[in-house]
């Protein structure tokens, strides 16, 4: 049967004109796709680095930040340097770069891979009398300071940044405490004030103290000459602001103002009237010498002015005690390295005290009252 020749058909020239319009097509979208290809890699080398940044930092804070002293230390200057330590039970550990610029850690001469790799990995260290020249000798140590830049393994040419600062803690002595008492005016300290000095005083402790109002730079400095800062009822809390927030040795804090600026929680504390808390938990040094249960840490002849926390608690915010009657948290702890609110490791212990309204007077907290302070300036200073 022959074909009719007016049937429908592509011809050579409409071929050639359909092929020419899907290659100018192409050529179109492919710069586009290409655009697209680059985006998605570079998120993905950024997602790693992120990663591996993340698990460095938090590493350093949870062991340099607990370290009891330094046993060697890289110079200054070395671009891919080493730490010793020994942790808070006393064990030598380390970190070094190896061959392949990856960081190691772990017992030294026994180390395993941490994260990487680096191409920088520059440790300082400061003795307390002079923190802007680092030194090599590991045993004047008090600052530990560490610039890191992590690469991209995948996508060769990618990096970030990492940077790191720990004081050393106390040691088992708590004779050796030395405590940053922060004050509402430093030329004319109050009673709250005197009384808490001398406490810490017959404990042994040794107390300096600085203005609420004082400039960050001046916090900085008087806290790296310091085990903990301990942030009494009569500080203003607007002045101090978050002065405190991210300085890498304990605090120790009462007021319910300061809650939210020390990342407690994402609000202010409030008060309520009582006398007493309800410990839960004696896992922790504060509170190993009670069996759980009802203790009262007021002895006014009012009700006294008890704080509690409010809003959404950091994650990394363990409850010690918890107001009678109700489940609030009111005594709690956040190791060093577990989460603020807001997601960052925290720099150093941190203790929320269960007083601490403008209105409330030390002279009214009982044997127990005290007890649970010196055991929660000890725990944050690393002597507990």
């Amino acid at each position: 049967m022959k074909r009719n020749r007016n049937s429908p058909g592509w011809t050579l020239a409409e071929m050639l004109m359909v092929l020419a319009l899907v290659s100018m097509l192409f050529l179109a979208v492919l710069p586009q796709f290409r655009m697209l290809q680059k985006s998605w890699t570079l998120k993905e080398a950024s997602a790693e680095t992120t990663q591996h940044s993340r698990v460095l930092f938090d590493h350093l804070h949870r062991h340099i930040a607990t370290a009891s002293a330094l046993s060697d230390i890289s110079p200054a200057a070395q671009t891919l340097g080493y730490l010793e330590y020994l942790s808070a039970d006393g064990q030598p550990r380390r970190y070094e770069i190896g061959t392949d610029q990856y960081v190691y850690f772990g017992p030294p001469g026994n180390v395993s891979l941490l994260a990487g790799p680096v191409s920088r990995f520059q440790v300082s260290g400061y003795a307390p009398d002079d923190l802007n020249n680092p030194t090599s000798d590991a045993a004047a140590v008090r600052l530990v300071r560490i610039d890191a830049e992590m690469q991209s393994a995948s996508h060769p040419g990618r990096s970030q940044s990492v940077a790191f600062a720990a004081c050393l803690r106390a040691g088992s002595d708590a004779s050796m405490i030395r405590v940053l008492l922060v004050a509402a005016n430093v030329s004319s300290p109050n009673s709250y004030e005197r009384r808490l000095r001398d406490r810490f005083e017959s404990w042994g402790y040794l107390v300096s103290t600085i203005d609420n109002s004082a400039s960050q730079e001046a916090f900085d400095t008087a806290a790296a000459e310091a085990d903990i800062a301990y942030i009494p009822a009569t500080c203003n809390c607007q002045s101090l602001g978050d002065k405190l927030q991210g300085t890498p040795i304990g605090v120790v804090s009462e007021h319910m103002k300061c809650h939210e600026d020390l990342l407690y929680s994402n609000q202010e504390g409030t008060d309520y009237w009582s006398l007493g808390i309800l410990i839960e938990d004696s896992s922790n040094p504060i509170t190993s010498s009670y069996a759980a249960g009802d203790y009262i840490i007021v002895h006014s002849n009012l009700f006294g002015s008890l704080i509690r926390s409010r809003g959404s608690e950091a994650s990394g915010l363990r409850r010690l005690a918890r107001r009678l009657l109700w489940n609030q948290t009111n005594l709690a702890v956040i190791e060093s390295g577990d989460r603020l609110s807001g997601g960052r490791p925290a720099p150093g212990r941190r203790v929320m005290l269960p007083w601490g309204t403008d209105d409330f007077n030390n002279s009214w907290l009982n044997e127990e009252g005290w007890a649970i302070t010196r055991r929660a300036v000890e725990w944050a200073a690393g002597a507990l």
